[in-house]
C-alpha cells in the first residue's frame, strides 16, 4: 500500500492520499459504502486508524 501523507506549511499532517486501487480493496474489506451517510469524524478516524494498524502501515517520514 503506497499511502502518501499530506501536510500543511508547518509540517502538520492534514490528510492522507490512498491510491484508488488500495481504496477499492479497503472498501471491500471493511464494507465501506460511499452512498451511505457520512459517519461522525471520531468514528471514521478510529476505523481508519484500526485499518492502518491491521495493515501495519506507518507514516512515511522520508521526504
Amino acid at each position: 500500500m503506497d499511502i502518501k501523507y499530506l501536510s500543511d506549511a508547518k509540517g502538520a499532517i492534514t490528510g492522507v492520499f490512498i491510491p484508488l486501487e488500495d481504496w477499492t480493496q479497503l472498501k471491500k474489506q471493511y464494507n465501506i459504502r460511499e452512498d451511505a451517510p457520512a459517519e461522525s469524524g471520531a468514528k471514521l478516524q478510529k476505523g481508519l486508524a484500526d485499518a492502518l494498524k491491521k495493515a501495519k502501515v506507518e507514516p512515511d517520514t522520508e521526504e
